[in-house]
């Protein structure tokens, strides 16, 4: 018996929950439905339609080839999952569609899967389907143990109205009822039922297509629009037809809002003005609405009112976050040119938190305080104070300035970040290495310091590096430091130990003054560069530290380490340009575009002898 030969038993849809003995209510989870099989010790992945995915997903064959025993086939469903554990489908289309073995490596680890496992149909080779539903749960859980990528689903027992309370309040996805006595039957018998929940909002029409068959949704966030989705379903001609003439009349050439389209090839923009009911499946945070329909017209209704809604906006329940904690003198003045006070810094980089955490978790953070601010003195802080709280992380690491071990700051959570914003840090330093592999580099930086020359040649130069680098398959990201020039940084996931990483900067750096000996210079001695850009490589080595992108440069107008798309390094681009009053819209529309150099590999082997070449 192997996977081909079982026919997926599937779920009727029912209109309204119910309570009853004998049946079971498990999660309806937002993925792919997966048959995976070992078999002699060979592990198969096949999706619904008997696709085999198991390259697709490495990480699960290897948990399920890492399973005790004999040979098993298990029923369950394939989930991409973000930080907070809220199911990203999108993100999973985009894995399964991968072909490339790098590609698939690197969505292995930004976009990593997990399997929630419902079903066990065979174990040690014997067929488990004839056996009722509460036998085979109870296999199930002798079987196989909860793992990183690997989860046996729970269920609740009866009490289906319940659970489904529950689940609406959560805006989870649904819910599935099984008959705990029915064996595994293909095809919909009866004895699988689902019942997934759909949410209403009101969205901003902001595009129609040119067909007029769909219709492109915004919502306000408070600052700006920002891109919610397209609908199709419901639209019909007698929709439109009340609309058509003020559509017309709204015409704009470009489109008023921030985020990203992909389908807008038939997209003709319009002044927000109209408003539309909508419902749909979920709402993954960053990403549009799923399988949204139009309701009806809402003349009620002003584009203002169309915020992102309290109900329905994500498909998995959203951890509670902790009271904000308590701001020491909050109204004192940091930033004096500026009126900024210490009260508006700790509110950016709490509001600023969820993107830049992922960069300072794990990493021994250099502080860099301004108690009396941005005029007064400042010193550097790596220790933690004698009087920190007791939720600070620290670790013991040797320094050499003060030849003694000293316990560190690492910043992993939001209270430690608005602890370390309320001592007046403006900006937070960090290495390239991670606590437990900090001899190695995740990634290679260089640094474009004009001084004395234009920053339209930084903008030269970088382009120039991001170019060599695109043809010998290294992905590079870039920002602005926040200060005087731009970071440009090429991952490495810990390929290479910090020499490496400085070398191969090195190289770079001189391939650049070769190729543009007018405008840059690796020569550190600022009197003998020549109103060249200095491009420095030596941010690169044990003990280095960069700017993290976010932080607050402590210059007039709190200038911050902005991460930024290719096409937006170009003339007329400004390194202090981004501020502590501008970066959240534009997060907010555009996310972070330097995300992806933490988790992306690329093989070093092979970029380095192309550079060679």
């Amino acid at each position: 018996m192997t996977a081909d030969d079982i026919e997926l038993a599937l779920a009727q849809p029912i209109e309204r929950p119910f309570t009853r003995d004998g049946w079971a209510f498990e999660l309806k989870l937002d993925g792919f439905r997966l048959l995976a099989e070992r078999i002699q010790g060979r592990v198969r992945l096949l999706l619904r339609r008997g696709r085999d995915a198991t390259a697709q997903f490495p990480e699960i064959a290897a948990s399920l080839a890492a399973v005790p025993g004999g040979d098993f086939i298990v029923d369950g469903e394939l989930v991409v999952q973000d930080a907070a554990g809220r199911p990203i489908f999108q993100d999973l289309l985009k894995r399964g569609s991968l072909s490339s073995p790098r590609e698939i490596e690197a969505a292995r680890r930004a976009h990593p899967a997990a399997y929630f496992v419902f079903d066990l149909l065979m174990d040690d080779g014997a067929d488990l389907r004839g056996l009722p539903l509460r036998a085979r749960k109870a296999h199930l859980a002798a079987r196989i143990a909860k793992a990183d990528r690997l989860v046996p689903v729970d269920f609740v027992e009866r009490d289906g109205e319940a659970l489904f309370e529950v689940v609406r309040a959560q805006q989870l996805e649904g819910l599935v009822a099984k008959e705990l006595a029915a064996p595994y039957v293909g095809g919909r018998r009866g004895s699988w039922l689902k019942l997934p929940l759909r949410h209403v909002a009101d969205f901003v029409v902001v595009g129609y297509a040119d067909d007029w068959n769909a219709l492109y949704l915004a919502v306000w966030n408070g600052h700006a629009f920002v891109y919610a989705g397209k609908v199709g379903a419901g639209i019909s001609p007698g929709v439109m037809a009340p609309v058509k003439a003020r559509l017309v009349e709204a015409v704009v050439a470009a489109p008023v809002f921030g985020g990203g389209v992909n389908d807008d090839a038939d997209a003709v923009w319009v002044r927000p003005a109209l408003v539309a009911e909508v419902r749909y499946k979920n709402w993954p945070e960053q990403h549009a609405v799923r399988e949204p329909v139009f309701v009806r017209w809402r003349e009620d209704k002003t584009p203002a009112e169309c915020h992102l809604p309290a109900q329905g906006v994500v498909s998995a329940p959203v951890p509670r976050r902790a009271a904000p904690g308590r701001v020491s003198n909050e109204e004192k003045v940091l930033f004096p040119d500026d009126g900024i006070t210490k009260g508006e810094l700790v509110d950016y980089y709490r509001r600023v938190s969820a993107w830049l955490l992922p960069y300072l978790k794990d990493r021994p953070l250099m502080m860099t305080r301004y108690p009396d601010g941005i005029r007064g003195k400042n010193f550097f802080q790596k220790s933690a104070p004698l009087k920190s709280p007791s939720f600070v992380r620290t670790v013991r690491l040797r320094s050499d300035e003060e030849q003694r071990d000293i316990e560190q700051i690492v910043c992993d959570d939001l209270r430690t970040l608005e602890w370390c914003a309320n001592l007046a840090t403006l900006p937070l330093h960090l290495p390239a290495g991670r606590v437990g592999a900090l001899d190695r580099a995740d990634w290679c930086v260089l640094d474009f310091d004009p001084k004395q020359a234009p920053f339209e040649h930084v903008v030269v130069l970088a382009r120039s590096l991001h170019e060599r680098c695109e043809r010998a398959g290294l992905p590079t990201f870039v920002k602005t430091s926040g200060s005087s020039g731009l970071h440009v940084l090429i991952p490495l996931a810990g390929q290479l130990d910090h020499t490496g990483a400085r070398q191969l900067a090195e190289l770079l750096a001189a391939l650049l003054v070769q190729q543009h000996p007018a405008l840059a210079t690796v020569e550190r001695a600022t009197k003998k560069r020549e109103a060249k850009v200095y491009v420095d490589a030596l941010q690169n080595g044990a003990g280095k530290l960069i700017a993290a992108p976010f932080c607050v440069r402590a210059l007039p107008g709190a200038p911050v380490s902005m991460p930024l798309r290719w096409e937006e390094v170009a003339l007329g681009l400004t390194p202090r340009q981004f501020t502590i009053k501008n970066a959240l819209h534009r997060l907010e529309a555009l996310g972070d575009p330097m995300a992806p150099v933490l988790t992306q590999q690329v093989s070093m082997a092979d970029a380095l002898a192309r550079l060679a070449r």
